[in-house]
């Protein structure tokens, strides 16, 4: 597995960092949560935060965005809905003009930054990039600063559903890029090969010529690939 190098996508937050100095303060009923929000394992958790928010106030202003006549969140979501617990009418936020793409890319960087994402959420917003935005292998790579390789590896482990994940939560395994991929090969009933996109998602065909064997090299030709086909999951 290739560890990520330098993420580059926190120049876009960083952009943004002369703003904190004055920000403005807005309406907590004006602010809503991005339904695209990269963080999906614990995003209501606030017990971390509502002391500290208690006692000393928002540290951190919230990023927003402005639409249609309302502010969703870019970055911040745990600390808003904190500031609802307590009560708060207001809140220090940012409001940033980017578009809704880059504000996905900024999410995603500040939860990476904070390193508030485990492999399979990462591997779920690398594929609403991918099939959503129509970015490719080597955009998100550059994006999040990971090799092509390992973008694929947690594309690959974005194919668990949420509640297999949260089985693996429970059952007190931390979700490791490995257990990940071991959970994915249980529920796939796949061997020991690495995890990577499935063959059956490439257009590509192969044709093989065994009109050169005989009867019996053959048939045992044949069933091994069958039994191939079967254990990577490719169909006719």
């Amino acid at each position: 597995m290739s560890k990520k190098t330098e993420f580059q996508a926190l120049d876009l937050i960083s952009a943004y960092s002369e703003k904190k100095k004055n920000p403005s303060h807005l309406e907590l009923s004006q602010i809503f949560p991005n339904p695209t929000q990269p963080r999906l394992i614990g995003r209501e958790d606030t017990s971390d935060l509502l002391p500290s928010m208690e006692r000393l106030g928002l540290i951190e202003p919230i990023l927003v965005r402005k639409e249609k006549g309302k502010y969703l969140i870019v970055a911040g979501e745990r600390r808003y809905r904190a500031a609802l617990k307590l009560g708060w009418k207001e809140i220090p936020a940012i409001i940033t003009d980017a578009n809704e793409d880059v504000c996905y890319e900024m999410s995603l960087a500040e939860n990476e930054k904070r390193k508030n994402l485990n492999p399979w959420e990462v591997g779920k917003a690398i594929q609403y990039l991918r099939k959503e935005k129509k970015k490719t292998a080597d955009e998100v790579s550059i994006l999040l600063g990971y090799s092509e390789r390992y973008v694929k590896q947690l594309s690959s482990i974005a194919r668990l559903d949420q509640k297999s994940v949260m089985e693996l939560i429970i059952s007190g395994k931390p979700l490791s890029v490995k257990n990940l991929e071991d959970l994915l090969k249980r529920k796939e009933n796949r061997g020991g090969e690495i995890i990577s996109p499935r063959a059956g998602l490439s257009q590509t065909k192969i044709s093989i010529n065994v009109g050169k064997l005989n009867s019996k090299l053959r048939e045992s030709f044949l069933k091994e690939l069958s039994s191939l086909k079967k254990k990577y999951g490719i169909s006719e």
